[in-house]
């Protein structure tokens, strides 16, 4: 990390839409890293249930939102970093507007068909969008890179997932598992931003902990009769 590189990222604009624990330890990487502003997006309170596989959070920040409660974390992390929080559900009504704050878009969300309407609307804004999938003992990242990358309806298409399996993180997730997960994110995130080793698009990498095996799924290429991917 050259000076020039961190200056990249102290200038750069990050847009976190969800805090699932995924998000949330890729927002608290970021922010160490030395990310210039976040943009943290969810609508949920802190459960006690959260506190099982979320890091950042305590017992004290039950029943407040999670974006108000990690706002304070990173700004302790971070002092110089702003950081805006927005206490509300990401969906095709604000897609437009969230997405168009961020130089990068880091999704954490739960839902698969949110993760499509992210995907969709970041081809469409030619913004860079880092998806995470988190199940049980094995994550994996991808990086998609508008004009470059497949969205994540092909690439989901290709592997022969019709679904996003999710099956609860509080019953069947490690936190050290998100932990990770968060970290391999963030690492993507900042290669983006400072244009520093090899940019993974079309490579999607699975990490299976039993396993510990890392798979690296290549040729996911978009298919010619995709509404974003086609028109490239």
């Amino acid at each position: 990390m050259t000076e020039e590189r961190q200056e990249k990222l102290s200038e750069a604009s990050v847009v976190i839409l969800g805090l699932n624990p995924v998000g949330t330890n890729c927002a608290i990487n970021l922010a160490q890293a030395g990310v210039g502003k976040l943009v943290i997006v969810d609508p949920d309170i802190v459960k006690f249930e959260d506190l099982a596989v979320h890091s950042a959070f305590t017992a004290d920040d039950i029943n407040y939102p999670k974006v108000d409660i990690l706002k304070r974390k990173l700004q302790n992390l971070n002092p110089e970093m702003q950081v805006r929080n927005c206490f509300l559900k990401f969906d095709t009504h604000n897609a437009d507007h969230l997405i168009g704050e961020g130089k990068l878009i880091v999704e954490g969300l739960d839902s698969w068909q949110d993760k499509l309407v992210a995907s969709d609307s970041c081809m469409q804004a030619k913004t860079p969008l880092i998806h995470s999938g988190l199940l049980s003992f094995s994550f994996h990242v991808f990086s998609m890179i508008p004009g470059r990358s497949a969205c994540l309806r092909c690439v989901f298409a290709r592997l022969g997932l019709e679904d996003f399996p999710h099956t609860g993180f509080t019953q069947s997730v490690l936190g050290a598992i998100a932990a990770l997960a968060g970290a391999f994110q963030a690492a993507e995130s900042i290669k983006l931003l400072t244009q520093l080793g090899t940019i993974s698009g079309n490579h999607l990498l699975r990490f299976d902990v039993l396993r510990s095996e890392f798979d690296d799924m290549t040729e996911l290429i978009g298919r010619a009769d995709c509404p974003d991917c086609g028109r490239r």
